[in-house]
């Protein structure tokens, strides 16, 4: 595949994709961008970006708004929620083999769902649902009717700090550490993630296609975000030690419940902290470099954080 010009993206008004379709508007010299969005969107897409709006994304019969919206794009890239990413990327594949289309970019942008241990937990849930659709993405490509790239991002630490995910809660400056903070986890703001997805497209074709390809824009362990968090306040932080066995239990229990989404935080959680791998993408740290694609140190990462969310209690006091 020559240098792609024509893009397309589907669920361009979320949390990624939102940066994504701003990163791609800086590159309007390289990239012709389409915003494919549905009619029932409560989020209202860029008065200048161009926007095709259809009724449904699993129509993918010919004469279909999708099919007849994704006729000479080059590339289709999904930016969905994870959970309606698994069951509605299988049906927008099919839309865009049928208009012609020649890459597929996944929302995948995550832990990596193919590692050993990853595989393991997704027994009857979200990341077993992953699992099978990467597994089966890359099965289509193989057949030769379309190709692939997916970016493998681990966790999106900006925003994962701002609301609590990574266990620091920067608004009580209390730190929850897995296994005492011990192993090493990579991460990306949402930011990084967006640039990324540009990135990949500017590269060789025969660099992504059909590839999974780690990024990463830090690396850190939780005993090295406590430091940082303590030094940019100034105070010592309220610690409590937390065992990924115990979160592992956790999600277990709630999956037996039938709380899939707590179950799957709670493995997410587990994934990030547990030093298996499927959150260390080392290699990732690499990505993008002779582009020019510029990191964040883990500190400047953090002081953002601790500085939006100080800002947000200024603007909305507490009424504790």
């Amino acid at each position: 595949m020559s240098r792609p010009r024509h893009i397309a993206i589907v669920g361009g008004t979320g949390l990624l994709g939102s940066p994504v379709v701003e990163a791609f508007l800086r590159k309007r010299d390289v990239f012709d961008l389409t915003l494919i969005t549905r009619s029932t969107s409560t989020h209202k897409p860029p008065s200048h970006v161009t926007t095709v709006i259809v009724d449904a994304l699993d129509d993918v019969s010919e004469s279909s708004p999708l099919v007849q919206a994704l006729r000479d794009q080059d590339v289709l890239i999904s930016t969905l929620n994870s959970a309606v990413a698994v069951k509605l990327e299988p049906r927008l594949v099919e839309a865009a083999i049928q208009a012609g289309v020649t890459r597929f970019m996944p929302s995948e942008y995550t832990f990596d769902v193919t590692h050993a241990t990853a595989r393991e937990l997704g027994e009857g849930n979200l990341i077993g649902e992953r699992v099978s659709w990467a597994d089966r993405l890359s099965e289509i490509a193989a057949e030769g009717s379309i190709t692939y790239t997916a970016l493998v991002t681990g966790s999106f630490l900006d925003w994962g700090l701002k609301g609590g995910m990574c266990g620091f809660d920067l608004a009580h400056q209390e730190a929850v550490l897995y296994d005492k903070g011990k192993h090493a986890a990579t991460g990306c703001t949402v930011e990084f993630v967006a640039n990324a997805i540009v990135a990949s497209l500017l590269l060789p074709d025969d660099e992504t296609r059909n590839r999974r390809i780690y990024v990463a824009e830090v690396e850190y362990s939780g005993l090295e975000v406590l430091e940082i968090c303590q030094q940019v306040t100034g105070n010592e932080w309220k610690v409590s030690d937390v065992s990924v066995q115990s979160v592992l239990e956790k999600g277990r229990q709630l999956q037996a419940q039938g709380n899939l989404r707590g179950a799957y935080l709670n493995y997410a959680v587990a994934l990030n902290f547990n030093g298996c791998g499927a959150v260390d993408l080392k290699t990732g740290l690499d990505f993008g470099r002779t582009l020019g694609l510029q990191r964040q140190s883990l500190e400047s990462i953090i002081r953002h954080a601790i500085g939006d969310v100080t800002e947000t209690r200024r603007e909305s006091p507490s009424r504790e």
